[in-house]
Parts: structure tokens; C-alpha cells; sequence
């Protein structure tokens, strides 16, 4: 081989990186992930075959090219925090690749394409669990704007959707492989046309089966919503440009213009209150006495609604006088006990009922410090990482909100509706018939990061099959119905409120019911492939 060759793989790494990451930022192109691979897995041949060492620095690059194009707007709200997403992601990626690599030399033909496809769908099953977690760019999230092809989501979630796509990358690279060796490509490539047209011709039918049903929905089970966007702008007003009594009044003015006789529920978005000394905490062990919540609760009483806000909430711990922190995020108050913050979705009812639900998916270094418990150098360090809030505590389980009428809403937090498997267990735990998103996507300015989060939604959506209010603070806002559509989307950046039906359902759909199994097959799957080929002597490539 030349000297240049390993050049060449480079830039056959790199037009990898940039397939993979055009799903993400353009919409209605989730199928260029199912040959995205393809550059690279040609590149890996040509190095292995011809012995070219050092091909880390092919793969590796791809991967953080993907990183770095799909998710750079990070840089906005954290820019160590971006750096951090970006290298470390793209290093696990680049770990699942070199476990491939270490693979092809035990294994001969097609096993190691298949135990790649496992290894790549394990550690995204794996990663969701992780304390430090970012699966943003999990695979089958590629179709999350080209929600047509994909409705069998229901079934298997999105990382059945990342194993289909990588097993139609490895399918047509066999295809093409045969084909150039000048052997028969029949079955191959039948086999290649049926993985990837079966899932897409069932989907179409099921979508349009399922559009069926919506219209068929009786009047008389929809439930008003009206989902308010205040647009204040997180950098400026939220924390300190603009009082909270003039936030309130813009909230607060947004609803009654907007709501109706009919209206079941209106929905802010995520921390809409935060402490301040003027106003004080909601503390949610003494709720009375906060202008904001009291002003929020006389609205939901006056004009007989629910209403869901996001807030900063404290819970104290006034019984524990002892030196142990009663929880790994408590905070000292000195002779008075521990108290926790909480980054937290509030409902209050018509009724004036008070419910609390403590966002437990946090954002890693914003809202939480890792791993604080077991490497205590950060809290020492005394790091504050959260808007000036530092670490913020969690709860164990996924609560929901009931109104009087006897519906269970469950109000998934910002970054919580990224996880598939964290957002069915409001579903199959609790019952929940509806949900609700509060999210505030400004911090990463107008970027594909907020498009990629309310499209994330959609996923959501077709899983559980349940109808989703979003609001965001300042966009994008939106209905998002039983099979992914979303409705009446917000301008971005625009102080504007929306008013819509939505349809509670209690049905279940295979994967609330049975979770990822796709995922933990591949589990099980990769253990053994790599077992084996552990044992395995090493064999010559040819």
C-alpha cells in the first residue's frame, strides 16, 4: 500500500461522520443512517486486509465529527461541558469500533459485522443507567424526523430502531462485498431489500392505521389544553433581568387570554419560579406563603383548571439534627436539619391540590456532580454547576399528577424525555394516560439542539403511544400526538400560548409492557461474542 493510504481511510472515516450526523440537523433524512456506515466499514476492511496500523486515527476522528456537527450548540449553555460530551462520546463509540476490530481477528465472515450491531446496541441500553450519560445521538433517534418509517417503535423502543439501522449497513456492505468478489449476490441482496423494506412498508401502514383512530376519537374524550410559552430569555430575564412578579404577570396574562370554559389543563414550562430573596422558596414542606405559587394556585381555582409549572423547590429535613447527610444531595441549615433543591414540575388543581415531582434525570454538571457519593473531590471542591444551584436531588420513582376527574398525568422534565426507558415508567409504574414535557431549550439559542429535543419527543410519543403537551419556554412549544405528529408548533423565540385537544389513553404498548428487550438481547449477545472471542485464537487475515 501506499504511504497515503491511511489518508484515504481518513476521509472515508470522515464521510462517515458526516452521514451520520445529517439525520440529526435535517429533517426527513433518517434513512442516510441506514448506509452511514458504510465508508468506514469499507476503510476498516482495506486497513485490516492490508495490515495498515494505527487506524484509530480513521475511526475515531468519524465519531467526533458525528459528535461534534449534531450536538456543537452545547457550547452555548457549557462550553467545558461540551468538550467534555463531545471527546468522551465519541471515545465510547470509538471503544464499541476497536472491540469490532479486536473481533475480525477471531472470527471469520459475517459474525463480527453482527456481534458490532450488538456490542453498539448494548452500550446504548447500558449507557441510559450511567450516573455520566449523554444519549443524544443514540442510533435510532436518526428517524426521530422521519417518524413514517418508525412507528413499529412501539414494539421494540428507538434502540431497536439502532439495531435495524446497523444491521442494514452491515447487510449492504456484505451485499456489496460479495458482489465485488464476483460470487452470487441473490440471496444476499434479498435478504438486504427485506430488512429494510418490511419495517418501513408495516410502519407506513401502521401510521395510517393509526391516523384512522385518532379521527375516530369521541369528542367527548378529548381534554382542552392550553400550553404557554412566556419567552424569557434565559440569559438575560430568567435570573435576574426580569423580576418573578413580572414573570408572573406575563404567564399568568398568557393564560387568561387563552384558556377557555373547557379548559382541562394549561401547562408552563420547566423552572418557570426560582428562588429569590424577595419572593423566598417554595418550600414544599410549607407551600403557603409564595406569591408565585399562591397567585398560580388562585388562577387553576378560579377558572376550574389543572395547572403544571416548573419551579426550584426545597424540602426540609427538620427532624434530622445528626451530622449524616439524610440524602447524598442534602445541604446543611445549620442547627435546623438538611434540605434538598429540586429542579421540580408542580401541579395544582382545580381543586387547589398540590402535587410535587422532583426532576431525576439531571443534566451532569448543571444539575448534578457524579458520582459525589464515591469520589467526594468534586464536592470537596465545593463546585457550583447549576445556575448557582450546584447539585440538585432526585427521587427514586416516576410520580404522577391525578386530577379530580381521576387522570393521571405524568410531566416529564427536560432532559428525562431523552430516555425511552425512563419515560415508559411513568406509563407501566403509574398509569399515567397523559403526559406533558416542560423543557427550556433557550440556553441553546436558536440551533438544531432545540429541533433535535422536540423531535425526540415524537419518539416519545409512538413508544407509549400517549398524547404529549410541551411547552417550552421559549420554543419550540407543541401538541405531539399518539403517533409522533406534532401540532401547532410555536415560533421560536416568540412570547405565544397554543390551545389544543388531547386524548388520554390507558392502553399499553409492547414496549411499556416489556421495556428494551432489544437492548438486553444485545447484552447478552455482546458478553457471549466477546467471551468467545477472548477464547478464540487469534486467525490470520488474508
Amino acid at each position: 500500500m501506499k504511504k497515503n493510504s491511511l489518508g484515504k481511510l481518513c476521509l472515508l472515516g470522515l464521510i462517515s461522520g458526516l452521514l451520520l450526523s445529517i439525520p440529526y440537523i435535517y429533517p426527513h433524512c433518517g434513512l442516510i443512517a441506514l448506509v452511514a456506515f458504510l465508508p468506514l466499514l469499507a476503510a476498516e476492511r482495506i486497513a485490516t486486509e492490508n495490515g495498515i496500523r494505527h487506524f484509530w486515527l480513521c475511526y475515531y476522528p468519524s465519531f467526533l465529527l458525528w459528535n461534534v456537527i449534531a450536538t456543537w450548540w452545547i457550547w452555548y449553555a457549557t462550553p467545558a461541558g461540551a468538550i467534555a460530551a463531545i471527546i468522551l462520546n465519541s471515545l465510547q463509540m470509538a471503544i464499541i469500533f476497536r472491540l469490532f476490530r479486536f473481533l475480525r481477528r477471531r472470527y471469520s465472515g459475517f459474525l463480527p459485522y453482527l456481534a458490532l450491531a450488538a456490542m453498539w446496541c448494548a452500550w446504548e441500553h447500558l449507557y441510559q443507567g450511567w450516573q455520566v450519560t449523554w444519549p443524544w445521538l443514540n442510533l435510532g433517534n436518526s428517524f426521530a424526523q422521519s417518524i413514517r418509517h418508525i412507528q413499529w417503535y412501539e414494539v421494540t423502543g428507538s434502540i431497536g430502531g439502532s439495531l435495524w439501522i446497523l444491521l442494514a449497513n452491515v447487510f449492504i456492505f456484505k451485499t456489496l462485498q460479495v458482489f465485488s468478489e464476483s460470487r452470487k449476490t441473490r440471496w444476499w441482496a434479498l435478504g438486504t431489500f427485506l430488512l429494510i423494506a418490511v419495517p418501513i412498508v408495516l410502519s407506513q401502514i401502521r401510521y395510517a392505521e393509526y391516523g384512522k383512530k385518532i379521527a375516530s376519537f369521541s369528542p367527548s374524550a378529548a381534554r382542552e389544553v392550553v400550553i404557554l410559552q412566556p419567552n424569557i430569555d434565559p440569559y438575560q430575564d430568567k435570573f435576574g433581568g426580569k423580576t418573578q412578579r413580572q414573570q408572573d404577570e406575563i404567564l399568568l396574562n398568557l393564560a387568561k387570554d387563552n384558556i377557555t370554559d373547557s379548559t382541562f389543563l394549561v401547562v408552563a414550562p420547566e423552572t418557570f419560579f426560582n428562588p429569590s430573596r424577595v419572593a423566598g422558596n417554595i418550600v414544599e414542606n410549607y407551600p403557603e406563603g409564595n406569591p408565585t405559587l399562591d397567585s398560580i394556585r388562585r388562577f387553576a381555582v378560579t377558572n376550574k383548571t389543572n395547572f403544571i409549572f416548573g419551579a426550584v423547590t426545597q424540602l426540609c429535613y427538620f427532624d434530622n439534627l445528626s451530622d449524616e447527610k439524610p440524602t447524598r444531595s442534602a445541604r446543611p441549615m445549620g442547627a435546623y436539619g438538611w434540605y434538598d433543591l429540586f429542579n421540580t414540575a408542580v401541579f395544582t388543581g382545580r381543586d387547589s391540590t398540590l402535587s410535587f415531582y422532583h426532576k431525576s434525570k439531571l443534566v451532569i454538571l448543571a444539575e448534578t456532580v457524579p458520582y459525589i457519593g464515591k469520589t467526594s473531590v468534586l464536592g470537596f471542591l465545593g463546585l457550583d454547576l447549576g445556575g448557582g444551584f450546584g447539585n440538585f436531588g432526585t427521587q427514586s420513582y416516576r410520580g404522577l399528577f391525578i386530577t379530580g376527574d381521576g387522570h393521571r398525568i405524568g410531566s416529564a422534565v427536560c432532559y428525562e424525555s431523552v430516555f425511552p426507558n425512563f419515560f415508559r415508567d411513568y406509563i407501566r409504574n403509574e398509569g399515567a394516560d397523559l403526559m406533558t414535557i416542560i423543557t427550556n431549550d433557550g440556553w441553546w439559542k436558536n440551533t438544531s439542539g432545540h429541533i433535535q429535543h422536540l423531535h425526540y419527543a415524537s419518539l416519545r410519543a409512538i413508544e407509549t403511544r400517549r398524547d404529549i403537551a410541551r411547552s417550552a419556554n421559549t420554543g419550540t412549544s407543541a401538541i405531539i400526538n399518539q403517533r409522533g405528529d406534532i401540532l401547532q408548533p410555536t415560533p421560536w423565540w416568540e412570547e405565544c400560548a397554543i390551545r389544543g385537544n388531547v386524548y388520554p389513553n390507558r392502553e399499553i404498548t409492547p414496549f411499556v409492557r416489556y421495556g428494551d428487550i432489544a437492548g438486553l438481547l444485545c447484552c447478552w449477545l455482546s458478553a457471549a461474542f466477546v467471551l468467545i472471542g477472548i477464547l478464540t485464537r487469534k486467525r490470520r487475515i488474508s
